[in-house]
């Protein structure tokens, strides 16, 4: 005689039937960070040592601001969800010169405004981690708060279809995208074609600590003749750890590297930022707990 015995999968796979999700339907407004990153250096009577070779004396002295600001509009349904996002960062860096008069360099300028349609359609529970899966589409404008003077204000218009993973304990967006892409601005002309993929990482260390990741890689597959710029690929990679000092303030080491290659031009260009940074955080009204269909409001 021999005894079979099955044995439980270590994680379940449903299909959406009516409600992927019994935690949130409608609307929910989150206003995800407000954000000051900041550091700064300064040096006095430094050119008088220059014979000392001193390396605590090299350099000029330099202030670095950054400021960002996210929140998300979204709204969720049995069958699908909509993801609308605003987004600003603006940095810039001051250097004095010899002559104590001051230089700025903008380092950071973005205004995005985003809109997605996602599907709900699957829903995965492993246990450890629960998260949702759909294509979606989504449609985006990019612009700047100030112009850059050699090639006036960006205009970015960017077109997509794809898969996503969304709302995980710990994976909050795994996603893969086709793109398109069209720069209103008559200087760049540009209009291009490729793909996409991002990642979002969320992990609590404590009730006080969390540790966040976010990295997205742009590959441009095919720009037309006409464009005055030829981008190859962008990689961005931005990372922190957060502290709570009270309620929805909180500090965090953060840091931040980014990469654009050209396709006529040999090497790339990149971008380090690492400072500290004061955050703000605050879901302003979250979404609604469907009812179950024999429940009524009072």
């Amino acid at each position: 005689m021999s005894i079979v015995y099955n044995a439980p999968l270590p994680f379940s796979f449903t299909q959406a039937k009516t409600d992927i999700n019994a935690e949130k339907d409608g609307w929910e407004i989150d206003l995800k960070r407000i954000a000051l990153n900041f550091s700064q250096s300064s040096l006095t009577n430094q050119t008088l040592y220059n014979n000392f070779s001193d390396s605590n004396l090299k350099g000029n002295s330099q202030l670095a601001l950054q400021f960002y600001f996210t929140m998300n509009v979204n709204y969720y349904s049995r069958r699908f969800v909509a993801f609308n996002i605003i987004l600003a960062e603006y940095g810039f860096t001051q250097i004095m010169q010899t002559d104590k008069s001051w230089l700025t360099n903008k380092n950071l300028d973005k205004l995005l405004f985003s809109t997605d349609y996602t599907q709900r359609m699957w829903d995965f529970d492993w246990g450890f981690e629960e998260f949702e899966v759909g294509p979606f589409i989504k449609a985006s404008y990019q612009t700047e708060f100030y112009p850059t003077p050699s090639v006036g204000r960006r205009h970015i218009m960017n077109y997509l279809i794809g898969g996503k993973l969304f709302d995980g304990k710990y994976f909050k967006s795994l996603y893969f995208d086709f793109f398109g892409e069209h720069d209103l601005n008559s200087n760049t002309q540009f209009n291009g074609f490729g793909t996409e993929i991002g990642l979002s990482l969320e992990y609590k260390i404590n009730k006080n600590v969390r540790w966040l990741y976010a990295m997205s890689f742009k590959k441009y597959l095919y720009n037309t003749q006409f464009s005055r710029i030829s981008p190859d690929y962008q990689f961005l990679i931005e990372t922190r750890i957060e502290a709570r000092l009270f309620k929805s303030l909180s500090i965090s080491p953060t840091l931040r590297y980014y990469i654009l290659k050209a396709k006529d031009i040999g090497v790339p260009a990149s971008s380090l930022i690492l400072g500290v940074s004061l955050n703000f955080g605050k879901l302003v009204m979250p979404a609604q707990k469907p009812l179950n269909k024999y429940e009524f409001l009072n």
